[in-house]
């Protein structure tokens, strides 16, 4: 006999843990887990038949996104499917259908309203310091021009960044390292904030409080301040930054696979979510050269 909470931490021990696989993974795990125990409690996870499961995913839809209905669905799956493995007597995964992914739109900026961001954070304002604002810009920047995630952002130390090259690498999900790179504005932000800091802490962005490693979390209330200062109205969040500058790319012509690359993505059916700009420049091209 297992409960639903053991049944998910020795999954994460054995398989998220052992794997090394990606804080945001296992955020998912822990989240699909809470949802399962406040929808039945921490019962023997032998007791779930498929029809308690489809009662709790008609509950998830009445408050969840499509597509986080379908994430947790994976995750009892996944964690259904490891305990099989080891004798237990679970509901089958092939009984459990994967809901349809719901395909949306990437929000992107151009790269004017990025500038319009950044200089919005950097403006003098009554209560932020030059080096908050300076460290704004810089983590703004850095994540559109090179189109990390916002969680490779915060893992960032200062010795990653090799500055005669103005290139580093990050570990993306699944453990795969990538090079990412440095444009100038890059550069001279960063300068900045490293100049004005004080300290000989390793991470390359820091609370100026606690002086520890910045959080994600932190990093989405930089932006929230950085879309109302700018005059920005759609909603703007650290992962706009990273469709931004994939739009961008793809705008300019780059081949597909090299964006691939540049985001880190297993698969390049992820990374065509962003021919969409290209269709925006068909429909451009028709209408100013289609006459009747």
């Amino acid at each position: 006999m297992s409960t639903i909470s053991e049944a998910f931490e020795l999954y994460r021990t054995d398989c998220i843990a052992f794997r090394n696989q990606s804080t945001k993974t296992e955020e998912m795990s822990k989240c699909a887990e809470r949802s399962l125990l406040a929808f039945f409690g921490d019962v023997d996870i032998e007791s779930l038949t498929f029809t308690d499961i489809r009662k709790w995913k008609q509950y998830l839809d009445k408050g969840r996104s499509v597509n986080t209905v379908r994430g947790y669905i994976v995750k009892l799956r996944v964690v259904l499917a490891y305990l099989a493995r080891r004798g237990y007597k679970v509901v089958p995964v092939e009984d459990i259908p994967v809901p349809k992914r719901q395909t949306t739109m990437p929000s992107f900026l151009t790269p004017a309203q990025v500038t319009t961001l950044i200089d919005g954070v950097g403006k003098p304002r009554r209560g932020v310091s030059r080096i908050l604002r300076a460290r704004a810009q810089a983590i703004i920047s850095l994540l559109y021009g090179s189109g990390i995630r916002n969680s490779e952002l915060c893992s960032l130390d200062r010795s990653d960044i090799y500055e005669e090259y103005s290139t580093f690498t990050v570990i993306g999900k699944g453990g795969v390292m990538r090079p990412c790179f440095i444009d100038d504005r890059t550069r001279k932000y960063l300068n900045i904030y490293l100049k004005l800091r004080r300290d000989n802490e390793a991470p390359l962005f820091i609370s100026e409080l606690s002086k520890k490693r910045i959080t994600s979390e932190t990093v989405r209330e930089i932006f929230k301040s950085a879309s109302r200062l700018s005059g920005i109205t759609t909603h703007i969040s650290p992962h706009t930054m990273r469709h931004s500058f994939a739009t961008n790319l793809m705008r300019n012509r780059a081949d597909i696979r090299y964006v691939q690359k540049f985001l880190g993505h297993r698969s390049i059916q992820t990374t065509e979510m962003y021919t969409h700009v290209l269709d925006e420049d068909l429909r451009r091209v028709y209408e100013e050269s289609h006459t009747i």
